[in-house]
């Protein structure tokens, strides 16, 4: 007899508050969702949805109020410390004194696994600014980084969190490329936070869409395009056509009635 493979990721009745001045504020009710082994999943949203916050506590870096995260069957801290995760943000988090792949090799000198560092960083299209510092580099070319960082153990799952949010757009199409070509080969779970639902349709397998504060999600939206996907398919119907219900799933939302404060009516 066999039994499947736990998914990726697997969160139950996920609740969170965050306190403030005037009273505790709910940032996630009742979360659910479910990552399969080798799958990229988008998740999109208005900002403050807590988009940010079901990230964090996939990887492990918050406690819930409520609910159950595991990542491969196991405790999001036991994915951790297994350096099962690989996390790329918005910010870089470069060490500037470190040179490009010196600070590539940071990940593996933490986790204690090899890797052809040299390979990766080609693989990632910076490899001629192996012995340059951060600080000389562009903000695209910090995000390779940060994102060959991310790779260099081997993570069967990575989180990412608005990871091309601050670049320009020549720059967000070309490293969201090489993304998607380093997905094709590697093939580890993805959960890839962005406000851009195109970029969201353009890599992913599914589309899950959260409510407006407090975060719930409101739809599910499988991405049936063929692969591997070039820019080019961004101007055809099926492409458009998901883009469109994103959208569509969004705006939905955002016209819904606010649900009631807690223990009112």
């Amino acid at each position: 007899m066999t039994t499947s493979a736990p998914p990726a990721i697997r969160v139950d009745g996920l609740i969170h508050l965050y306190g403030a001045a005037a009273g505790d504020v709910l940032a996630l009710d009742g979360v659910d969702l479910r990552i399969r082994a080798g799958e990229f999943v988008a998740l999109v949203g208005p900002s403050g949805c807590g988009k940010t916050t079901l990230l964090r506590a996939v990887a492990g870096l918050l406690k819930p109020a409520a609910g159950t995260v595991t990542v491969f069957g196991g405790s999001a801290q036991a994915a951790q410390a297994a350096h099962t995760l690989g996390l790329v943000t918005q910010e870089p988090g470069l060490l500037p004194w470190r040179s490009v792949e010196a600070n590539v090799r940071l990940s593996l000198e933490i986790t204690g696994a090899a890797a052809d560092v040299p390979a990766l960083l080609e693989r990632v299209g910076i490899a001629r600014f192996a012995r340059h510092r951060p600080g000389e580099l562009s903000g695209g070319m910090r995000q390779r980084v940060a994102l060959a960082r991310a790779l260099a153990h081997g993570p069967r799952l990575l989180l990412m969190d608005e990871p091309f949010g601050a670049l320009d757009e020549l720059s967000r199409e070309a490293i969201r490329l090489e993304l998607a070509l380093l997905w094709e080969r590697e093939r580890p779970a993805v959960l890839f936070v962005t406000h851009a639902v195109r970029e969201a349709v353009l890599l992913s397998d599914r589309v899950v869409v959260m409510s407006g504060s407090p975060g719930r999600i409101v739809e599910e939206i499988a991405v049936d395009l063929p692969r591997p996907r070039a820019e080019a398919i961004d101007s055809t119907p099926p492409f458009i056509a998901l883009v469109d219900r994103v959208r569509t799933a969004l705006r939905a939302d955002a016209r819904a009635p606010a649900p009631a404060a807690p223990g009112r009516t």
